[in-house]
């Protein structure tokens, strides 16, 4: 039953399922985003609700296009933005209750849209310092959660839901070439722990997505994959 009480507070904390929901529609500032990424590689629930979300608003997106819009239409919505208080209504819109979201996750994406206008480029005052990325795919219940440090270059995963098999996880770092090259394999459960190779570093970046592979058990890396990724994920720097 959804809850139809008033608007949450700005200074209430949403419930996970929320938070799961507003991080994959952006409406999370910088460092609310950071909170929830982070709590995205802890918390295996969290990580879980947050797949549930991309998987649901994904076919939305696929559907529009790209419209330049009418000059009167940015005319009115100067007008309005003069006439009112566009943060009280970005604060409102940031906290709808989960019911709203879930019944008009597009429509929403597009009336604070309205609201806020183009949001303004803005340099970050520090470089990224942890390259994070969520590994998910068809196989129900396995999340991998990794993190990377590049200036030590340890990398961690953390390894939940992997089934039994005779073959063992191996993960692959994809940059822009398209190209699969191994980072190694991983333990099936838990959190495996590694540096990685030197030749490698420069591609975790923003453009590169992380792929999960079984493959023979080896204690080197392979040269290229044998069979179809079953998980991957993009990296993001937070």
């Amino acid at each position: 039953m959804v809850d139809d009480t008033g608007p949450l507070k700005d200074d209430e904390a949403p419930d996970d399922e929320t938070l799961a929901a507003e991080l994959v529609l952006g409406l999370l500032d910088s460092e609310e985003k950071a909170l929830a990424l982070r709590k995205q590689l802890s918390d295996l629930k969290f990580a879980q609700a947050v797949d549930a979300w991309n998987r649901r608003i994904d076919p939305l997106f696929q559907e529009f296009q790209e419209v330049e819009p009418a000059a009167f239409i940015w005319d009115g919505i100067e007008s309005r933005l003069d006439a009112g208080s566009p943060g009280e209504a970005v604060v409102q819109m940031k906290r709808w209750r989960l019911g709203a979201i879930a019944s008009g996750a597009l429509a929403a994406c597009l009336a604070l849209a309205l609201i806020v206008g183009p949001m303004p480029f803005v340099t970050p005052s520090e470089e990224p310092s942890v390259a994070v990325a969520q590994l998910t795919g068809d196989i129900e219940g396995l999340v991998l959660a990794v993190s990377y440090n590049p200036e030590t270059a340890e990398m961690r995963i953390d390894v939940n839901g992997m089934p039994e098999t005779d073959t063992a996880p191996e993960i692959w770092i994809v940059g822009q070439d398209g190209i699969f090259r191994s980072l190694g394999q991983i333990g099936r459960n838990g959190i495996s722990e590694m540096t990685v190779p030197s030749d490698h570093r420069e591609l975790i970046n923003s453009a590169a997505t992380l792929q999960l592979t079984m493959e023979p058990p080896s204690d080197t890396p392979h040269a290229k994959p044998t069979g179809e990724p079953v998980a991957s994920g993009k990296v993001t720097f937070i």
